[in-house]
């Protein structure tokens, strides 16, 4: 129980945690809920999300994809699962220490309630931490940025062939059973790559753990294309019903 067990360095986090988190409105009563019964981690929401407990018995989805079918998810912005994950917070650093950096106030030491980049003010948000130099900690976060998004538009890449293979097939006259597959294998793609985007830092606050979730997110579109390839060569398309004279 965080209201009693958390220290207060856990508690300076958990205050940004009730909003920069992913979430959804339950029930009838559209109740605000954490998905984090089965943990913090990517895979770990999208289990809980896949229990058919939701609207009619069925794993939850945020909308129906028009152009595949396929029951899609869309991440809010989980800023604080991912960052859960990286070095920052295994090191015990708190969310405050980079984006509200302490300041001076007269002689009373405060958190900065000026809420922003830790680039902005590199010499407080992360020199006090790492002794080098400020234009090598910004390369640092660059490189990271750069590599986040390069692996992410891999993966829109291999997301956007399998959609445009599922359309396809959904096209030729393949039917839901025959599709389910390849439509499962979107949404757990699109999850991932999504997961990433909205989180905001593109990688920055879990460098490894992005560029895992990202590189899982190819695999899963590539083999969702290699579905429906085995679905073709195994079950010829259904013939289409002769035009009108």
């Amino acid at each position: 129980d965080p209201n009693h067990e958390a220290t207060r360095q856990e508690m300076r986090s958990f205050v940004c945690a009730q909003c920069h988190v992913e979430y959804y409105f339950k029930g009838d009563g559209k109740r605000l809920t954490f998905p984090w019964h089965n943990g913090l981690k990517m895979e770990q929401i999208l289990a809980y999300y896949d229990e058919p407990k939701f609207k009619d018995g069925l794993p939850h989805q945020d909308w129906t994809h028009q152009r595949t079918g396929a029951p899609a998810l869309k991440a809010q912005h989980p800023e604080f699962e991912t960052w859960s994950q990286g070095t920052h917070a295994r090191a015990g650093v708190a969310c405050a220490d980079c984006h509200m950096p302490y300041v001076r106030d007269g002689a009373v030491k405060v958190s900065s309630h000026q809420v922003r980049s830790p680039l902005l003010d590199v010499a407080k948000a992360c020199q006090t931490c790492h002794r080098t130099s400020e234009d090598e900690l910004k390369t640092r976060v660059a490189t990271i940025q750069e590599r986040t998004e390069r692996l992410m538009n891999r993966g829109l890449d291999a997301l956007c062939a399998l959609v445009a293979d599922l359309e396809a097939a959904r096209a030729a006259g393949y039917g839901d059973a025959d599709l389910a597959p390849a439509r499962q294998a979107q949404r757990q793609a699109g999850w991932r790559i999504d997961f990433v985007n909205a989180e905001n830092s593109m990688g920055f606050h879990a460098a490894q753990e992005s560029a895992r979730i990202l590189g899982e997110a190819c695999d899963l579109a590539r083999l969702g294309q290699v579905r429906l390839l085995e679905l073709r060569l195994a079950k010829p398309p259904p013939a289409k019903p002769a035009a009108p004279p």
